[in-house]
């Protein structure tokens, strides 16, 4: 069931450059919002991602400069990488946004910060749910390098949680399914979407 509870506002003043005002009211005019819709967007990404990346000391590169990059390297040692990364980069990430390191707040980081078009944009998300069980289908155009740096930088992660969770990896996309019933937050926030009961 989704909240209803609408977000609770405030009224704040600020003095920008006009340069900059002519910027958003061009941008705003172009994506089809309003200047104070885009202004919230800019905010927004910038409470979930932007202050991270900058504490987090991520490194901005193209797609085309990345797949290269990954073109040169073996499939077994990104693996590696991943193993080697995956477990530590998470919880560093769910310690800065103040996450607790469960299943829950998992999912909500791969779909909304590592997933999401206007962050990271590590792939597109999609995520579902079939008898209790959790499918998360990774789609990207990086090659299979990438599925299989994700593959295990993911599972790396859930295994300290104890999580059995099945893993495709495809040139284009990596499936991953848990393999065990876990119950799910179902909430109107950004935090979280479904919601799923544990049987009994």
């Amino acid at each position: 069931m989704h909240s209803n509870k609408k977000q609770q506002t405030v009224i704040r003043t600020f003095r920008i450059k006009a340069e900059l005002d002519d910027v958003l009211k061009n941008e705003a005019e172009r994506q089809g919002v309003s200047v104070n819709h885009l202004v919230n967007s800019v905010l927004q990404k910038y409470a979930s991602f932007d202050r991270l990346a900058r504490n987090g000391n991520f490194i901005t590169l193209t797609k085309h400069v990345f797949g290269e990059i990954l073109k040169g390297i073996p499939l077994e040692r990104l693996a590696q990488a991943g193993d080697n990364a995956g477990q530590k980069d998470i919880r560093d990430v769910l310690d800065m946004l103040g996450l607790p390191k469960d299943y829950e707040s998992f999912t909500h980081i791969v779909t909304k910060l590592f997933g999401a078009s206007d962050r990271a944009m590590w792939f597109n998300c999609y995520r579902s749910i079939q008898e209790n069980r959790a499918f998360l289908h990774l789609q990207h155009d990086l090659g299979r390098g990438w599925s299989v740096f994700l593959q295990h930088y993911f599972l790396s992660y859930l295994k300290s949680l104890d999580i059995d969770c099945e893993a495709k990896v495809y040139d284009y996309a990596l499936n991953l399914k848990t393999l065990r019933q876990h119950p799910f937050l179902h909430s109107g926030s950004d935090k979280f979407h479904e919601n799923s009961k544990r049987k009994e």
